[in-house]
């Protein structure tokens, strides 16, 4: 089972530092194999493409995927067209029927098409980096957040070091007595003044892909159209790997609000039998943010049983999750848990 450490003792100090993009197949944590059947699936899914639009799909320098490349080219997987514009990264791949055959070998083992995984161990080191407790919390950012309500001063004092604190808030009081209206102001003041951090597309432990960046429900600081446009700053990232990884999205701390709707399948690991690869349950997708557990009570599984299944993620802020081979792995429960 893969062993993390829970690092308490992060000072949290400034701003949460960027990934830095891989200077080498080393570097991303993947095995040249596994790298090899992402291009070949891409490959297959999307047809010939250029060495710019192949590194682009995969979010990994031009340089990085190269020796992938020419190790297909030997085993006469690919065919390579030429280009005339920056030399290699403007080449056209192509399958051939070797590598069509591989290609369906590659989905049948996992179905995975998109960029490239981090290894868990970049993922949990970035999730302590970018900690709920590293939030510079200032009296009049929360002023701001709660300006559209009328709350004590005691309660004003109390939410700031509740932010920080990274353990659980709950938050309780009979019906309409603004519960709700309070944890929506502290996830207010999560978005605009929590800073950024960043998430991967999807990690990788134990040869199993678990996406991780969702967009219903993650808000990405830059849009599809920046991240993907075609133009020279793009060709630059692809081409020099001084920049920030783009496997990894600059979100706002996310937000995520759950009711009735709650149940305990929804806490572990979602597993596609067709395509053979893991989404990341929602507790995962809220770390470094807010995971808001609205109606507490009113959940589809009993309040004894979500506390059950949460009381080791609480204590020692790691939780556990299960491959369906029954492997288990630790992530880190890195976020402000509340109750209402």
């Amino acid at each position: 089972m893969q062993q993390i450490k829970n690092n308490l003792d992060w000072d949290g100090g400034g701003a949460p530092e960027a990934p830095s993009a891989p200077e080498n197949l080393q570097q991303t944590g993947l095995t040249i194999g596994f790298l090899n059947d992402m291009i070949l699936r891409m490959l297959y899914t999307r047809g010939g493409l250029l060495g710019l639009d192949l590194a682009r799909l995969l979010c990994l320098p031009f340089k990085v995927i190269e020796e992938s490349l020419g190790f297909l080219k030997n085993e006469k997987a690919i065919e390579v067209l030429g280009g005339d514009l920056i030399g290699r990264i403007s080449y056209r791949f192509n399958l051939t029927d070797l590598g069509r055959r591989r290609a369906q070998e590659a989905l049948k083992m996992c179905a995975y098409v998109g960029p490239a995984p981090v290894p868990l161990e970049d993922y949990v080191e970035q999730v302590y980096r970018q900690a709920v407790t590293a939030i510079n919390v200032s009296p009049e950012a929360i002023r701001a957040a709660f300006s559209h309500l009328v709350i004590s001063d005691e309660l004003f004092n109390a939410v700031g070091p509740a932010i920080v604190s990274g353990k659980s808030v709950f938050i309780y009081g009979p019906p309409g007595n603004g519960k709700t209206a309070i944890t929506q102001a502290i996830g207010n003041f999560m978005n605009t003044s929590g800073g950024e951090i960043y998430v991967p597309f999807a990690f990788m432990t134990e040869n199993n892909v678990v996406t991780i960046f969702d967009k219903s429900i993650h808000e990405a600081v830059d849009s599809d159209d920046d991240r993907m446009e075609d133009n020279e700053a793009t060709i630059r990232r692809l081409l020099n790997t001084g920049a920030v990884d783009p496997r990894w999205v600059k979100i706002k701390r996310p937000v995520i609000i759950t009711g009735g709707e709650l149940n305990l399948q929804m806490l572990d690991l979602r597993y596609s039998a067709e395509s053979n690869y893991y989404q990341a349950p929602l507790h995962v997708k809220a770390n470094g943010g807010i995971f808001l557990v609205d109606d507490f009570g009113r959940q589809l599984c009993s309040p004894k049983e979500l506390l059950n299944r949460w009381i080791v993620p609480l204590e020692n802020r790691v939780d556990y999750l299960s491959f369906a081979s029954g492997q288990q792995f630790q992530v880190p429960f890195e976020q402000l848990t509340m109750f209402s």
